[in-house]
């Protein structure tokens, strides 16, 4: 059994229990966060000296897992993990030594990169940090940003002058409005201010003005196991469309007697099987396994994992309502919430247009 498997193990009937009251609440459970930091799911991007696996294919293996019960927790889990993987990356030792432990332990961390304005264009962010003396005065807003609700430690992305800088700090002062969002819910998506809020030089992450470079080094290889997620909501969703086709009965047949619903289930069977290669292969490059010599970087395949990840799970989601019919769009259904949750795949860390754009530039260097 894989350590992402295995430590997610413990966790599961646990999160079925709470996966509709979190969704309709929009809230995450306390109960569940303790217990996603006790069985080592907040520490999977960790350094192995703080009990992570420094593997992006076991922090896949463990998303898709989490999201075949709630993409909410699931979300929650890999957000909190690119803090983590941030810090592995950019951090110096004391910074490691400083935040990691906390990290790993108990304290939950976002990653603050959208503004009001826009977040796929990183480069063009307007939030500023003023320098006075040792210290940087943050000063703006960030929103759409996963876990803040409930959020210890943000890294903040932020402009110094003409360049962008990532700021670690803590919760202290900072204003945050809980949002009401489609999927995913109770993965504490909020609106952020920050107000005069003071952070040393010594919680600089990467080095002054190498913001973009840890915002993107981040995000490039967590969109894997994030598209992790997509595969897992993909599997529940087939799983409850099979289920339920055997068990319905129309015209005298089971709903899985007709030939068009055969076809409809093994057109999703193939293209979740092909999910699962591709991500988990694109995990094991991630890695530093080195499988192939294409010339495709963890930028390119993270974009091409994301992209087909946002299709195979809306597919499965769409499949798996048309086969419930109408209960299928019952709000509480299992398949409705995943309907929701599946779409939010095309947006969050990154756009399914924006994924085009980054895979579109590896094509055309090709030829």
């Amino acid at each position: 059994m894989s350590e992402g498997r295995k430590r997610v193990s413990g966790v599961l009937k646990h999160i079925q229990k709470k996966a509709a009251a979190i969704d309709s609440n929009n809230r995450m459970d306390d109960e569940i966060l303790k217990l996603l930091f006790e069985n080592g799911l907040m520490s999977l991007l960790a350094p192995r000296d703080f009990g992570g696996t420094e593997s992006y294919y076991e922090a896949s293996i463990a998303a898709e897992e989490l999201a075949k019960v709630s993409a909410g927790v699931a979300h929650s889990a890999v957000v909190h993990n690119m803090v983590v993987d941030a810090l592995r990356l950019f951090g110096t030792e004391e910074q490691k030594t400083k935040w990691l432990k906390e990290l790993t332990e108990k304290k939950v961390g976002t990653l603050a990169i959208t503004e009001p304005s826009g977040g796929s264009d990183v480069s063009s962010l307007k939030m500023e940090a003023v320098k006075e003396g040792e210290r940087y005065i943050l000063n703006g807003r960030k929103t759409l940003i996963t876990n803040a609700d409930f959020a210890d430690v943000f890294i903040v992305i932020a402009r110094t002058g003409e360049k962008l800088t990532a700021f670690i700090t803590e919760r202290d002062g900072v204003t945050v409005t809980k949002l009401n969002s489609l999927g995913m819910r109770g993965s504490g998506l909020s609106s952020v201010g920050f107000k005069n809020i003071e952070v040393g030089e010594e919680n600089i992450l990467g080095g002054e003005g190498k913001g973009l470079k840890v915002a993107l080094g981040t995000l490039a290889p967590n969109r894997i196991p994030f598209s992790a997620m997509g595969l897992g909501i993909a599997r529940r969703c087939l799983e409850l469309a099979v289920k339920y086709a055997k068990e319905r009965n129309v015209f005298g047949r089971k709903v899985a007697d007709f030939q068009g619903i055969q076809w409809m289930l093994s057109s999703l069977a193939s293209e979740i099987e092909a999910l699962d290669k591709m991500i988990k292969f694109s995990a094991m490059v991630a890695d530093g396994k080195d499988l192939f010599e294409d010339g495709k970087d963890v930028t390119t395949l993270g974009a091409m994992c994301k992209l087909k990840a946002s299709e195979i799970a809306k597919m499965a989601a769409d499949t798996a309502v048309e086969i419930y019919g109408g209960h299928g769009i019952i709000s509480g259904s299992p398949v409705e919430r995943a309907y929701r949750d599946a779409k939010l795949l095309d947006i969050a860390e990154g756009t399914s247009e924006i994924m085009k754009v980054l895979v579109s530039r590896w094509v055309l260097e090709q030829v």
